[in-house]
């Protein structure tokens, strides 16, 4: 009974201490993953900021530079013919700064998701994509309820960032997208019919689809994100929202 008792004892103090060690792993890993998708959200962040900056100095600034140029041609008193053509040139500089204003101002908040919210934008987005030609895509929703704002922004950058993906890089020739509301939370389907790709371990850094930026957006908004992906089945996403009836609206 004795000896009973005592490797019951060593058996119950092995078996917890087993317990706190994988307690221990499962909160290192828990928070390694959280760091992993807070630099990815930093890094999304300067990719956007960088990629703004490009488009403002190639674009409008160079754009910018040569009406300079032009109007600095022009001359009191001078040959009538060659200032009317710097002022044509230099207004024709001017319509394709304004456009080009107006693309830089509708990729960082588009009108129709300002306006009228998530689905109407990702309607949009989809519609857009499917009259190209290149795949056929298929959006649906149940209900048209605007979101927060932070969450309707997340959503579109998300969509649009599987979307790019699934054009440059799964091949695909059908993509459906479906948004519904379960109660107290907001659901966001895609789905590809691309080659797909091998998904990698939590934890990791790597992922055909840019993972760890869609999940740090996601995570951002207090959303999770639920990815199936394997070779040649192509990309199933699921991202989950909770939703206050407070924090909606028609």
């Amino acid at each position: 009974m004795l000896l009973l008792a005592v490797a019951l004892v060593v058996f119950f103090v092995v078996y917890q201490r087993r317990l706190l060690a994988q307690h221990r792993q499962m909160q290192q890993e828990e928070i390694r993953h959280q760091q992993a998708l807070l630099a990815a959200a930093v890094d999304v962040q300067e990719a956007e900021r960088r990629r703004i900056a490009r488009d403002l100095h190639d674009d409008i600034g160079s754009l910018l530079t040569a009406a300079r140029l032009y109007l600095r041609q022009m001359k009191a008193g001078g040959d009538a013919g060659r200032n009317e053509e710097i002022r044509q040139e230099s207004l024709n500089i001017l319509d394709e700064i304004i456009q080009n204003t107006r693309r830089i101002t509708h990729d960082l908040l588009p009108a129709e998701l300002e306006k009228f919210g998530f689905i109407a934008a990702a309607e949009d987005l989809c519609d857009r994509l499917n009259n190209s030609g290149g795949v056929s895509v298929d959006f649906t929703a149940t209900v048209n309820k605007r979101l927060p704002e932070q969450k309707e922004i997340a959503l579109y950058r998300v969509l649009q960032e599987l979307l790019n993906n699934t054009i440059k890089h799964a091949e695909a020739k059908r993509i459906e997208v479906h948004a519904d509301w379960l109660r107290d939370r907001f659901r966001f389907a895609y789905q590809d019919n691309g080659r797909g790709f091998e998904m990698p371990e939590r934890g990791t850094s790597t992922g055909g689809l840019g993972l760890k930026n869609i999940e740090s957006r996601i995570s951002l908004v207090g959303g999770s994100v639920d990815y199936r992906a394997a070779p040649g089945q192509g990309v199933s996403v699921n991202i989950d929202l909770p939703i206050t009836q407070e924090s909606t609206s028609n």
